[in-house]
């Protein structure tokens, strides 16, 4: 926006050179783009923001603000305007028919003489950028200049019955504009029209039916607000942005509208003569007061970081126009009409902060006491399984929180029990998982497509119906699934995936024990024989088991999958972080192997505890690494192999200690009678 030097020079004599208020300004209010010698003056293009056009976009405006920051005063002469004794309304009639135009101020002027302009006005136009047409027009130009308000001159006699209506247009009405461009309204749009037809598209652009000529007498002035919104999005259907756009477009102050319409009249008596007539028409039927805020010294300085005395505080908001009474280190704030940006406390605090000169506040390090926040060790226990899990080979997925009945039938449940939506996008998408192993099998399903082994988890929230106060219960749980497509590990899927949890259980801390499951129905999409109930102390926290293949089938998973889920905020409970060390042997160890047949009901567990209870503190590991099943077997039976650790902290064992104790271990499983070692 282009400020005329010389013009600002006029409200205060003693300005400083244009390179120091371009500094200045740009320091404290508003950034100087550039400067432009303009013959005897300068030209200031001046950034002025959307919320600071309602009392900065004018040259009164901006001297008020750049008064305020080097503290001195304004050279304001008092108006002198003479005006007749015929009343404004004896002549012109005014009607509003829309609050979107909060006040509507009008004055007529008879007798004018329409001329050219004296040349110190259209100097004055010429170096902000606006063209001489006429000294009734440039004189409204020159006060929006000067004040920031737009108005607008229409000729009297041209006006339809002498009556002015503020509308909304109608569809299909047109207007021929001042710019020769006839432009086709809607309902949208607001209207300044007479009894037949609209005399100018409101806030934007007069139209040529009633535009001042040489012929021109008598005149109504117009100065009004508007609906920023409205005349935003009028500005942007006929695309059309005007200087009075511009400004009405975010906001004016209607208190404003008074002050300009009195300055200009003042101008055309005095540049066109004619006869002013008294009382304007002024339609304010709510009229708009100055905020009154509340604003503590003592918040100043803290915000600020600068001990800013009161009186400096409350000679500063003086200099900016706002009324200030300190009582008790609270100042009453009345903030001007025209700064519709100052609404809350701490926009006061920036008043005083720009004004008092952010360079001028010392950078300090903040003074206070810094209390770490409480640890969540349920959020740093899910981080740290993460990278766990994702260190054992599987990949993190994320699956959306809906599902639909189909994949509620995975477990073979009632709809019943889960949380439904109210208003679900699709179908799929009605109800609130109870589990993650329907998401998971999902991924595997797609995975498979690309590659033969996917090995996926996901940690995630599952909801439940409760009796609580929102009827409903979130816990946090987390899946695993593995799968492989080849056939030459789908006997050992699930002591895999078993191992893999045993080695997680023992990096966070928790004793953990595999137990069978008894409730059926509750974990139906796992195999009746390969499953197993996961127990933490008497709790149960999770299962685990090898996938049904009639779930499998249903969800078209051509592959052996293995899968587990763990009620975490359960499992949390049972998480100690404390690390039991053992000195690690410097003594060679002895590896065997044993392979035993036992029945296929035997579980594991049965076994590996008679062989770690025999082996003694000198078996230090047993690790299962063959399942086999297979006609070469008797019927019944199945075979199971174990690679067996001895190591001594203090000595090297020989072998025959070691086959004293595998003998030992041999004779303990050979005392169950359905038991066999293989030799």
């Amino acid at each position: 926006m282009k400020f005329s030097y010389n013009w600002l020079k006029s409200y205060i004599p003693k300005l400083p050179k244009p390179a120091k208020l371009a500094e200045v300004l740009s320091m404290r209010a508003f950034e100087v783009e550039s400067i432009e010698k303009h013959g005897k003056d300068f030209v200031l293009d001046v950034k002025i923001l959307p919320n600071r056009m309602a009392d900065a976009s004018g040259h009164r405006g901006l001297a008020r603000e750049i008064a305020a920051i080097l503290g001195v005063s304004i050279k304001d002469a008092p108006l002198k305007l003479k005006e007749s004794q015929v009343r404004t309304r004896d002549i012109l009639k005014i009607e509003v028919k829309t609050p979107l135009c909060p006040r509507y101020t009008a004055r007529v002027i008879r007798g004018v003489k329409v001329k050219e302009s004296p040349k110190w006005l259209k100097d004055r136009l010429l170096v902000c950028g606006i063209r001489s047409i006429n000294n009734i027009v440039d004189a409204t130009n020159y006060v929006m200049l000067d004040t920031g308000q737009p108005l607008h001159a229409f000729d009297l006699k041209k006006i339809a019955s002498s009556k002015i209506v503020v509308r909304m247009a109608r569809d299909g009405e047109k207007i021929h504009a001042l710019d020769d461009v006839t432009y086709a309204l809607s309902k949208s749009m607001m209207v300044i029209a007479d009894s037949e037809r609209p005399l100018a598209i409101a806030g934007i652009k007069g139209g040529a039916s009633a535009e001042i000529s040489a012929s021109t007498r008598d005149i109504v002035l117009e100065a009004a607000t508007f609906d920023g919104p409205t005349i935003r999005m009028t500005s942007q259907s006929i695309k059309l942005k005007t200087d009075a756009s511009a400004r009405f477009s975010v906001g004016m102050d209607p208190n404003l509208t008074s002050e300009a319409m009195e300055r200009v009249a003042v101008l055309i008596a005095d540049i066109a003569g004619g006869e002013v007539l008294k009382i304007p028409i002024d339609i304010y039927p709510k009229r708009r007061v100055p905020a009154r805020i509340l604003v503590r010294t003592d918040y100043v300085r803290s915000v600020l970081g600068e001990d800013i005395k009161d009186t400096e505080m409350l000679s500063i908001l003086k200099r900016l126009g706002f009324e200030v009474k300190l009582t008790r280190s609270v100042m009453t704030v009345l903030v001007p009409t025209y700064r519709v940006d100052v609404q809350l406390e701490e926009d006061v605090v920036e008043e005083v902060g720009r004004i008092y000169g952010f360079e001028h506040i010392v950078a300090k390090h903040p003074l206070g006491e810094l209390v770490p926040p409480e640890i969540e060790l349920a959020h740093t226990w899910m981080d740290e399984t993460k990278d766990i899990i994702a260190g054992l080979g599987f990949e993190e997925a994320y699956n959306y929180s809906f599902i639909g009945e189909s994949e509620i039938a995975v477990y073979n449940e009632s709809s019943e029990k889960y949380l439904e939506l109210e208003n679900p996008t699709r179908r799929e998408f009605a109800y609130l998982r109870r589990y993650l192993l329907p998401g998971l099998l999902h991924n595997v399903r797609e995975n498979l497509k690309h590659e033969p082994t996917v090995r996926v988890f996901e940690m995630g929230r599952t909801y439940h119906p409760a009796s609580a106060k929102d009827g409903y219960m979130e816990t946090n749980n987390l899946g695993l699934v593995m799968a492989e497509r080849s056939s030459a590990k789908d006997a050992n899927l699930f002591y895999e995936l078993k191992g893999v949890l045993a080695t997680y259980f023992e990096r966070m801390g928790v004793e953990v024990w595999f137990d069978e499951v008894e409730a059926m129905d509750a974990h139906a999409p796992y195999h009746p024989f390969r499953r197993a109930a996961i127990r933490a102390g008497e709790e149960l926290v999770g299962v685990l088991g090898e996938v049904h293949p009639v779930v499998r089938e249903e969800l078209g998973v051509k592959a052996m999958v293995a899968a587990a889920e763990i009620d975490f905020d359960k499992l949390a409970n049972y998480i100690s972080k404390e690390k039991e060390f053992a000195v690690i042997s410097k003594y060679p160890s002895v590896m065997r192997d044993l392979a035993i047949l036992v029945p296929l009901d035997v579980r594991v567990e049965e076994v590996t505890d008679v062989i770690e209870n025999t082996g003694g503190k000198l078996l230090v590991d047993s690790d299962l690494f063959d399942i086999y099943e297979g006609s070469e077997l008797p019927d019944g039976k199945q075979s199971l192999a174990f690679h067996l650790v001895f190591q001594s902290p203090d000595r090297t064992l020989k072998d025959t200690e070691v086959d004293t104790i595998m003998n030992s271990i041999t004779q303990a499983l050979e005392a169950n009678l359905e038991w066999e070692v293989r030799k």
